[in-house]
């Protein structure tokens, strides 16, 4: 059981592109870098975007933990003890499916958290309140000291130095 999974992990990575560190940074990063430099002097607009970048993280963690959890359970193998009488205890090893099963529920929730706090999200958000909307309850709710307390850096591009 564990010989396909490993292949199929094995071919999983070289599916993946490699990419050398280039200019060019993730949309995302770029997404809230212009939102940063939008909103430079608004300590509440960054205290938003900082929230939302901890709660998307968050959200990464979540699914991440239930996939490696899922496949660690799902690829556990079975194991035997002899007793001191001179018993043997076996033990099965888990179904695939019922581990995946249980990392499922872990998933779901960093799922919910990464639609729940996603780009599009915040942009609408800082737009009403750039808008002079006030800020929703919920959201005035979580903002705490720790998301003003961050700095404020505005980001400038640097170029990389081409190598002769």
């Amino acid at each position: 059981m564990t010989k396909p999974l490993l292949l199929i992990g094995l071919l999983g990575l070289f599916a993946v592109t490699a990419r050398a560190q280039g200019n060019g940074s993730h949309p995302s990063e770029k997404f809230k870098q212009h939102l940063r430099a939008q909103y430079l002097h608004n300590d509440t607009a960054q205290a938003i975007i900082n929230l939302y970048s901890r709660r998307q993280g968050g959200g990464v963690v979540w699914v991440g933990s239930a996939i490696l959890a899922s496949a660690r359970l799902a690829t556990s193998s079975g194991s035997s003890v002899t007793t001191g009488s001179g018993m043997v205890v076996r033990s099965e090893p888990p179904d695939p499916g019922v581990a995946f099963l249980l990392g499922l529920p872990v998933a779901a929730y960093g799922v919910g958290k990464l639609v729940h706090y996603s780009n599009g999200k915040l942009e609408r958000t800082l737009t009403a309140y750039a808008a002079g909307q006030p800020l929703p309850k919920n959201l005035r709710r979580k903002l705490k000291p720790r998301f003003f307390n961050q700095p404020i850096i505005q980001y400038t591009p640097v170029q990389a130095a081409t190598v002769k």
